[in-house]
């Protein structure tokens, strides 16, 4: 579900305005999260780390009003809930995109996850087919490597606010775990409170997660 805006009284038509013809609106914030208890919760749930993770900063999104906005066809809509949009590996080290909806626990997200995942495997879908739908949250697992920065690509219809995201690789310094993550922000509808506020919220998703 979701609501449109009324740009003409909306208290972010001024920002929104002056940023939604840029060539890229976006910035893009890097830092590392503590990410010790939720590896911990991972092991003794018996659920994917990264599908913990995930879970927490999608959580976090749809606490943020501001981060439910998108643009569409020169329209701001509200969403009521933001979708998972991630990438699953095949054997071939090629990948399928998958979405999965927002869900009001850990576990029942699991479950959803496990069953695209399952879907995915078998070689439905595609790379880039659901990049259409915009109500979501992309995230890109990347166990690889550690980073301090990164730079998102971006298509030429840039203002949709939809959120990217990277997780880097986990490292471990004096008996702490630590995660890189990037994320995006569209600035005609995300300011940097809210910003803080998704770091903040994203972080005590990782802390007290259960089932």
């Amino acid at each position: 579900m979701k609501q449109i805006i009324d740009i003409e009284h909306w208290k972010r038509k001024e920002n929104y305005l002056f940023f939604k013809d840029f060539a890229n609106p976006y910035y893009t914030v890097t830092s590392f999260v503590d990410v010790t208890r939720a590896y911990d919760m991972s092991k003794y749930l018996g659920i994917k780390f990264s599908q913990l993770v995930m879970y927490a900063s999608l959580k976090a999104v749809n606490e943020i009003e501001p981060l439910r906005y998108r643009q569409i066809d020169e329209k701001v809509w509200l969403f009521d809930s933001i979708r998972l949009n991630t990438a699953v590996s095949l054997p071939d080290h090629s990948f399928i995109s998958v979405i999965v909806p927002y869900k009001s626990s850990l576990k029942e997200f699991a479950e959803e996850i496990q069953k695209q995942v399952k879907i995915a495997q078998s070689g439905m879908g595609d790379a880039y087919g659901l990049d259409a739908e915009k109500d979501v949250l992309v995230i890109s697992i990347n166990p690889w490597y550690s980073f301090t920065g990164i730079q998102f690509q971006f298509p030429q219809n840039a203002g949709e606010n939809m959120p990217l995201s990277i997780f880097g690789k986990v490292t471990e310094e004096n008996g702490k775990k630590k995660m890189p993550v990037a994320m995006s922000f569209h600035h005609g509808f995300v300011d940097g409170y809210y910003v803080g506020q998704y770091w903040e919220k994203f972080q005590y998703n990782l802390n007290t997660l259960s089932e």
